[in-house]
């Protein structure tokens, strides 16, 4: 089982394992009953935890830079499964440990195993049998892990980005997800100068890079070319390369039925089924569920300061990428506020902070922190008597955010 831990020790993601484990299923629930006390992780040391006050786990921690600034992977399991170096030397060590080997229902016995030479023999109940590796045995293949071997599809086929269940884990929309898709390919064409050249550090600056991006942006087929690329020999550099762009090029993104797909559904429901204009009416005029209006006219701009040069160093990202990034939020910022209106005056708290989460996700990866706080407010406001006040606090710190960012345009 595995968790992320941020800069400020907060869990942002976690495997499906360990959401089971908290009786969850998505990490937003994980955070909530983490701040409301009904999920715990207690550390008892360095390398050992309580979860919810019932079962010690052993813990491991690796450190991770990425673009979200430095991040710590947390790895869990059982505090008795796992064996210590002195353990499983002694096991090694053990005369009969490679003995049998059962495989599915039979056990064959090993008679020799010769490293120096290029065979291997293997002895069962009722022959023997022996194998050249060179010839009869793929044993590279045996040996690479299972994604090095089925990592990369082949040429001809589509490789389809669920940009619905991706968009959501980032925090963006389908529409943002495609413009950072659009400029990492932008990006990875200008580096490729840098890939192909010999000068060592360009070529690993533009694979460093490469590889970044594309872990942000849950790209695993492409960082599994790149990587490939950073320990290939100089000799298949040109054709790993063009394994990378050829695999850019099949990239494309999934999404869930369009509206008007929808609407045409309509036609095959049977009558019976179909709200008459009267109806549809009368539910869209009679909501006992709604919390009222908002209006933000007049919300006086609440100061923060924000640095495009700091957000652009804290990501390892050109400013003027940065920069866009910010106008595309501006823009997105306006279309979703919008929503989150509508749903108040429908009553709709599961909408509201769906679009809180959907907003912070973006503001928290910009580095803006500010917006990023008011809107977690909006994300787990459960109290809908709240919702008002942290609705006119965001917007006061969003209009302060879009007067810095169009100075600085002009």
């Amino acid at each position: 089982m595995y968790y992320l831990l941020n800069q400020t020790n907060q869990i942002i993601a976690a495997d499906e394992s360990l959401l089971a484990l908290c009786g969850v299923s998505h990490i937003d629930e994980l955070s909530s009953r983490i701040i409301l006390g009904d999920t715990t992780f207690d550390p008892v040391s360095e390398d050992q935890i309580i979860i919810n006050n019932d079962q010690t786990y052993t813990i491991s921690k690796t450190s991770l830079s990425s673009m979200l600034g430095d991040l710590t992977l947390v790895n869990v399991a059982l505090a008795d499964s796992i064996k210590t170096d002195s353990e499983l030397s002694e096991l090694l060590a053990e005369d009969n440990f490679l003995d049998d080997i059962t495989i599915g229902d039979s056990t064959e016995e090993i008679s020799s195993l010769d490293l120096d030479s290029d065979l291997i023999s293997i002895k069962s109940d009722s022959d023997e049998e022996t194998f050249s590796l060179s010839d009869e045995l793929e044993l590279e293949n045996l040996l690479l892990p299972e994604e090095e071997v089925t990592s990369i599809p082949e040429s001809d086929e589509e490789i389809l980005i669920d940009i619905e269940k991706i968009s959501q884990e980032m925090g963006v929309s389908h529409e943002d997800y495609n413009a950072f898709l659009d400029e990492y390919i932008d990006t990875a064409l200008g580096l490729e100068a840098d890939l192909q050249s010999e000068e060592e550090e360009k070529r690993t600056d533009a694979i460093n890079t490469l590889s970044q991006l594309s872990d942000v942006l849950h790209l695993p087929v492409i960082d599994t070319i790149i990587q490939k690329l950073s320990t290939a020999p100089t000799d298949t550099h040109k054709e790993v390369i063009a394994s990378f762009y050829a695999t850019l090029s099949r990239l494309t993104t999934q999404t869930a039925k369009k509206e008007e797909d929808i609407s045409l559904e309509l036609f095959d429901m049977p009558l019976e089924e179909v709200q008459t204009i009267e109806e549809m009416k009368a539910a869209k005029t009679v909501n006992t569920n709604s919390f009222g209006t908002i209006s933000l006219d007049g919300i006086k701009p609440i100061h923060f300061d924000f640095q495009l040069e700091e957000a652009a160093n804290d990501l390892s990202l050109p400013v003027e990428l940065i920069e866009e990034f910010v106008h595309d939020f501006i823009e997105q910022a306006h279309i979703e506020t919008k929503k989150m209106l509508e749903a108040y005056e429908k009553g709709d708290l599961d909408a509201i902070q769906k679009i809180g989460h959907l907003l912070k996700g973006a503001s928290s990866n910009l580095r803006i922190n500010a917006l990023s706080d008011t809107l977690y407010q909006i994300q787990f406001c459960e109290d809908s008597s709240n919702l008002e006040t942290f609705i006119k606090e965001y917007w006061g710190h969003f209009l302060s955010f879009e007067i810095q960012i169009n100075a600085l345009a002009k």
